[in-house]
């Protein structure tokens, strides 16, 4: 299940985000090696995961990540647009934005946040 992130204050984003804990697979242009991961959270136009320790904003990656009820996954390549320490950890989590990705990707990442949409509500 995936629910809408509901951030107060200086929202930036063109797309609307739903958390989703997703496995993600993931190699810097410079690099031949894929690294495993999950996601955080994703939206039409980025992805956010967990990498072991700090990477320079504006890094490529290529990228592919399985979403929930998705025949294919979902790859292309992204782009860091920022990146924040996790608390207690030496672990980051990184935000990326989508740079190059194919049309069936983009309508498949449209379809799973249409069908996976759980607003969160304040008790």
């Amino acid at each position: 299940m995936a629910f809408f992130i509901n951030d107060q204050g200086n929202e930036r984003r063109q797309f609307r985000r739903i958390k989703t804990s997703s496995p993600i697979e993931y190699r810097f242009l410079n690099s031949g090696r894929f690294t495993n991961s999950v996601t955080c959270d994703i939206s039409e136009g980025g992805i956010s995961f967990i990498v072991d320790g700090p990477v320079p904003i504006g890094t490529h990656l290529h990228f592919e990540v399985k979403l929930k009820n998705r025949p294919q996954p979902i790859y292309g390549i992204a782009k860091i647009t920022w990146a924040t320490k996790e608390p207690y950890s030496s672990r980051y989590r990184i935000g990326l934005e989508f740079t190059e990705i194919g049309s069936i990707s983009k309508a498949d990442i449209a379809t799973f946040i249409q069908e996976n949409k759980v607003p969160c509500y304040n008790s």
